[in-house]
């Protein structure tokens, strides 16, 4: 069997019982209890023991505090309590056994209390009581509801040991044993005999099983045995009978050996004297210790009575514990009448909370002064301030001492005194308000009709101004304010001010002025006031200081404005400098391709597409960041469908995946089938997380899943997730994987490549988006990447115009052959590309080197398209654009932006300009291609 002090989990059962988890009170020797070293002994240990062994059942005993043994059973934690009482409020809870012992319940009082015979004769009084005790029940079923709940009968002893308490009730078995071990016995009495009740085991309701089990076997424990036991923890009489026979015998040798004990009897006398003396020493020691005791009860009672202020006790509800009161006429309520009573229904609203506030703040700080609350008593205003602390102590439930002091006479001499002074201040105005002025912070100006009539020190430190340089308020304009236009407007202002305080009390309002001071520097000054009597006072606050640091830090923001441009400009100029070539090597890949190879020279072709587009993908992140740091990212709202972006997506990763030889899944089919947002973005987040999950798992799987996690009628906020069994990342790396430029460590990037920068991207498009994206994930057991976004709930889109189902380069070849394109391009390699990768499609391209060879073109002929580009010598693409939409022939003809320029603004102005679509370069043959197709099949 195992004794435990803590929770044993019982687990459901099926088949035979082969384990028993039994829960009792740790606090009822001899039952069972905790010895000096803390180890659990007693009766019910040795009786489980032989339950455990007769039965062959593995049992586990739990030893805690009574409440807790009650909650154990309820949650399910054992299946067995011991020592329980049967009560009527108990029978829904559990099955009973029949009962085993009928122990005694008592109430015990202070010695000091007298006239406790029954349960009536308890009302009034604060009862200390175990919690979970079932005598809780039976005192409240009688009415007596003021009861002080302690965890163990330990603590509740304590608690009356140390005047908390005067009254509690225990089960008189272990109370002798409490009351001895705390060295208590002369300290309180048993007042009477509350009820008996008997002893059960019992089980939670319905598991009757259980507790046949119990009872069939306690019935295997032989009546010997038992009375062994009960001998070794209670103890047993002594039986003579089975001396009976041999008292012949005995009496014979009595006689035999008497002389012996004679001889014996005069050494005893002598030892019992000894013995005896040391004794009545004790005695006396132990009488003086009860009479120390006794006189410093009296002495706190003489305190209490001699001092004039009432002591209340609360609780931390602000419950009247205990009331001590010299002068009972200065309660709000009589002493019985308060006790168990909340101070909300026995103080006015104000006053009471004033009480539960310096209650909440002693037992948060440890103490609380100073509080005042005002009270009618006997039908006169009385006042009381308010001194409370903390109770120190073992007891569960917190305790606060306030003492209520009556300052009523005090409070009536500060009124006087407030009067008084009162009456002083408008008899000698003038000198108070000059004290005033002297002692003000802030500039003061006192004026009467047109005279300034007093200014304080701190007015002449700030503007250098004596009474005698502005006798009166035409002297304090002109000097003030030497501009006659901006006096004028100051004057204007402030009699309008002056004429709405008038109306309104009084008051003017502070308004933002700007003063020249006599050494004819100017400060900026917040200038109001006050209309007093048949003068007016003046209140001057500067606030020059706060204009320097607003000044300041606008310099700050415009050099920090002007770093960004920059920055702007210098990212604009390397992406349109790196695109430009970029555009030539990949648009002469494409080209050659096409062209007749050996199988080598495809494999190179190809690491130079994927070279030039890794580099691509770096220089576009690069931008993104910083567009997003800038906060210049403008995200597109348009209709689009959901599944495409994840089929696109997939696609995409698909060839890498196999390659590696990864199983890749997508679900996404609780989404809606239409949504609205920037598609091209999502896009560009998900494909972040999904090329990180090929890149970084070897084997296993992938997932692609998106669902929607709350929606309504206009929106829904969608989440995006990639699933992989990769190589994890511990938790201390996680905090800096969406930082830009971050990684897991050095060895990442050296492994496996990567500049950092995508998931910190598709972190921010999520929150642009009104998400957000995170990490799950663990060494060795792979990773969940996931984003959110919150996007509208769209429409199809209207059908664009019927294409065959030839790719778009055929169609243009089919449909649009012989149409006359115009190409603006000013690079000699570009034009060369843009011709190579159009030489196919049967368009006829005429080339203009600038934009002002091209509005000359476009007034000569009638162009189907024309494709310009954006930064050109003698005339850009914008002013090119601009110009040929005012000519009549190509009011409406498609104008296509081809450029390397290819920030959102860029896109921006080429449609402000007039221009109808946007292809950035490097060109993508294909979207090139599709582009073409649809505007060349575009009506008008």
């Amino acid at each position: 069997m195992a004794v435990s002090p803590s929770l044993a989990v019982a687990a459901p059962r099926s088949g035979p019982v082969t384990s028993l988890h039994v829960v009792s009170d740790e606090n009822y020797p001899p039952y069972l209890f905790r010895n000096a070293e803390g180890q659990v002994e007693g009766y019910l240990v040795d009786l489980w023991q032989l339950w455990a062994t007769r039965n062959h059942v593995k049992l586990t005993l739990t030893a805690t505090n009574w409440a807790e043994a009650q909650k154990m059973i309820a949650r399910g934690d054992a299946d067995v309590i011991d020592m329980i009482y049967r009560t009527p409020a108990r029978e829904s809870l559990y099955d009973f056994s029949a009962p085993y012992a009928d122990l005694p319940v008592a109430i015990y009082t202070d010695t000091s209390i007298g006239g406790i015979s029954g349960v009536t004769t308890l009302k009034g009084f604060q009862i200390g009581v175990q919690d979970g005790d079932a005598c809780i029940e039976r005192l409240q079923s009688n009415g007596i509801a003021t009861l002080q709940n302690y965890r163990n009968y330990t603590d509740l002893i304590a608690a009356a040991q140390r005047q908390e308490i005067k009254v509690f009730c225990l089960d008189e078995v272990p109370a002798n044993f409490y009351l001895y071990k705390a060295k208590a016995q002369g300290d309180f009495r048993k007042a009477f005999e509350l009820y008996k009740g008997q002893f059960h085991r019992a089980v939670r309701k319905g598991n009757l099983d259980t507790l046949r089990l119990v009872e069939e076997g306690m019935k295997s424990i032989t009546t010997k045995e038992e009375a062994a036991l009960r001998k070794k923890w209670f103890g047993a009489p002594v039986d003579l009978g089975e001396y009976r026979a041999y008292a012949g015998w005995g009496l014979l040798g009595l006689l035999s050996v008497g002389s012996l004990l004679l001889l014996w009897n005069m050494t005893l006398r002598r030892q019992v004297s000894a013995k005896t003396t040391t004794l009545k020493q004790t005695l006396a020691e132990l009488k003086a210790a009860h009479q120390a005791v006794k006189d410093a009860k009296e002495s706190l009672a003489a305190t209490l009575q001699a001092i004039p202020d009432l002591l209340f006790e609360f609780d931390a509800e602000g419950r009247y514990l205990d009331v001590f009161a010299n002068q009972e006429t200065l309660l709000a309520a009589s002493k019985a009448s308060l006790i168990g009573k909340n101070v909300g229904a026995v103080l006015p609203a104000e006053a009471s909370r004033q009480v539960l506030v310096a209650i909440e703040h002693a037992l948060a700080t440890g103490s609380d002064y100073g509080r005042v609350i005002e009270l009618e008593i006997g039908g006169q205003r009385r006042w009381f301030e308010l001194s409370a602390t903390r109770k120190a102590g073992t007891s569960p439930e917190a305790r606060v001492l306030v003492l209520s002091r009556d300052i009523t006479q005090r409070r009536e001499t500060e009124q006087a005194l407030q009067q008084a002074r009162d009456d002083a201040l408008l008899a000698e105005r003038d000198r108070h308000f000059r004290a005033l002025f002297t002692a003000a912070p802030v500039a003061v100006l006192y004026t009467r009709a047109n005279v300034a009539d007093s200014i304080n020190q701190r007015f002449i430190d700030l503007f250098g101004y004596r009474e005698e340089d502005i006798a009166n308020l035409d002297e304090w304009w002109l000097r003030a304010y030497p501009d006659p236009g901006y006096r004028q407007w100051v004057m204007s202002t402030w009699q309008s001010a002056v004429d709405r305080a008038a109306s309104t009390g009084g008051k003017v309002q502070s308004l933002e002025y700007r003063v020249t001071c006599k050494d004819g520097t100017t400060r900026d000054l917040l200038i109001g006031g006050q209309i007093f009597g048949d003068g007016f006072i003046a209140t001057f606050t500067d606030i020059t200081p706060l204009r320097e640091t607003e000044a300041a830090l606008k310099d700050a923001k415009d050099a920090a404005d002007a770093a960004n441009i920059a920055k702007s400009e210098f990212l604009a100029n390397m992406s349109h400098e790196i695109r430009t070539p970029m555009n030539a090597i990949l648009g002469y890949a494409y080209t050659l391709k096409r062209t007749p190879l050996q199988p080598e020279q495809i494999g190179r072709l190809g690491k130079i597409e994927d070279a030039g587009r890794h580099l691509l993908a770096i220089i576009n992140d690069i931008l993104d960041i910083s567009k997003i740091e800038a906060g210049k990212l403008v995200l597109e709202h348009t209709s689009f469908q959901p599944g495409t972006i994840i089929d696109y997506v997939h696609a995409l990763i698909a060839d890498g995946a196999e390659a590696k030889g990864l199983h890749l899944t997508v679900d996404y089919h609780d989404l809606p089938d239409t949504l609205q947002g920037d598609p091209t973005r999502l896009r560009q987040a998900l494909l972040n997380l999904a090329s990180n999950a090929v890149k970084f798992t070897e084997a296993g799987s992938i997932a692609l899943l998106a669902s929607t996690l709350e929606s309504d009628d206009s929106s829904a906020l969608v989440r995006f997730e990639v699933r992989d069994t990769g190589i994890g990342i511990a938790p201390a790396s996680q905090r800096d994987l969406f930082q830009p430029f971050k990684q897991v460590d050095a060895s990442t990037t050296r492994r496996y490549g990567g500049t950092g920068l995508g998931l910190a991207i598709t972190q921010r498009l999520a929150r642009l988006m009104g998400g957000d994206a995170g990490v799950v994930s663990a060494p060795g057991a792979g990773s969940t990447f996931w984003f959110t976004a919150r996007l509208g709930i769209g429409e199809l889109p209207a059908p664009g115009p019927a294409l065959t189902g030839a790719t778009a380069e055929e169609n243009i070849r089919h449909l649009h052959a012989g149409a006359r394109v115009l190409l603006v391009e000013d690079d000699l390699v570009n034009q060369e590309v843009a011709l190579e990768l159009l030489g196919d499609t049967g368009l006829q391209v005429d080339v203009a080197a600038n934009g002002r060879l091209a509005v000359d073109r476009a007034a000569d002929t009638d162009y189907a398209l024309i494709l310009m580009d954006m930064q050109m010598p003698e005339m850009g693409g914008l002013e090119a654009t601009a110009l040929i939409r005012t000519l009549p022939r190509h009011r409406a003809t498609p104008i296509i932006a081809m450029t390397a320029n290819a920030f959102d603004e860029d896109r921006q102005r080429c449609l402000q300009s007039g221009m109808n679509d946007f292809v950035a370069k490097p060109v993508d043959p294909d979207l090139l291609f599709t582009t073409l197709a649809r505007w060349l099949s575009a009506p008008g």
